[in-house]
């Protein structure tokens, strides 16, 4: 890492460091995931993986700094279908802790906070949206951006299926076993806690794809956002 990068993950700079960052461009991206049921060919962490390497890409592109992922999610599948290895949180509890990051991160100073959700079930993202509405910061803009909305007519909202394991695959792919899909049929929601297209065929290079639609279209909601009046 340079003595002045253009952006960084937030754990691993030193003070001076995002405070050049802070000058250049004022956003912070705050992931956000949960401890989940990903069928049985991937890791229980995938929404905050993916969460955080769509941050990344972003922060590339604009500047700011990338927040470690909030692993803290409400409406899991686990409620929903059963599934176990699953941590499900009170909506609440979001809603707290969405709070006092936003409060957190208006108080450093960063003029843009953009909470990218890995994790998209309805209660949580409305319990995100929710407490995004609330805060009220006369300098801090925030942006709430569910993984797949940007991209959601070319590749659709899925779980453990072929759009969220081509991003695991792209963004680390060392816990994705396909091997331990079912043999036989295809994976379902009931049996599988697979919802969506067949992760059979996900690759890389199609997370690749997914990700260059996602960047595209969501870097230009962003940046107005710096030239906002207070």
């Amino acid at each position: 890492m340079t003595d002045s990068p253009s952006w960084g993950l937030y754990e691993r700079l030193r003070p001076d460091q995002i405070e050049a960052i802070r000058d250049r461009a004022p956003i912070a991206y705050l992931p956000w995931g949960a401890l989940e049921w990903h069928s049985h060919h991937a890791p229980v962490g995938l929404d905050g993986m993916q969460a955080l390497g769509q941050c990344r890409a972003l922060a590339e592109a604009t500047g700011g700094v990338v927040l470690p992922a909030v692993y803290v999610g409400t409406d899991t599948i686990k409620p929903f279908k059963g599934f176990p290895h699953t941590v499900e949180h009170r909506a609440e509890t979001v809603r707290a802790l969405c709070r006092e990051f936003l409060e957190g991160l208006a108080d450093e100073r960063f003029r843009v906070v953009v909470i990218v959700t890995g994790h998209c079930g309805g209660g949580h993202v409305e319990a995100l949206r929710e407490a995004v509405d609330a805060f009220e910061h006369a300098d801090t803009r925030v942006l709430l951006v569910p993984s797949f909305e940007p991209t959601q007519d070319t590749y659709p909202s899925n779980h453990a299926a072929l759009g969220e394991t081509s991003y695991q695959l792209l963004f680390d792919p060392e816990p994705v076993d396909l091997g331990r899909l079912p043999e036989g049929r295809e994976p379902t929601l009931d049996d599988d806690g697979v919802w969506g297209e067949s992760p059979r065929a996900a690759t890389a290079q199609r997370g690749a794809a997914i990700l260059a639609l996602f960047v595209a279209r969501t870097v230009p909601t962003i940046r107005p956002l710096l030239d906002r009046p207070s």
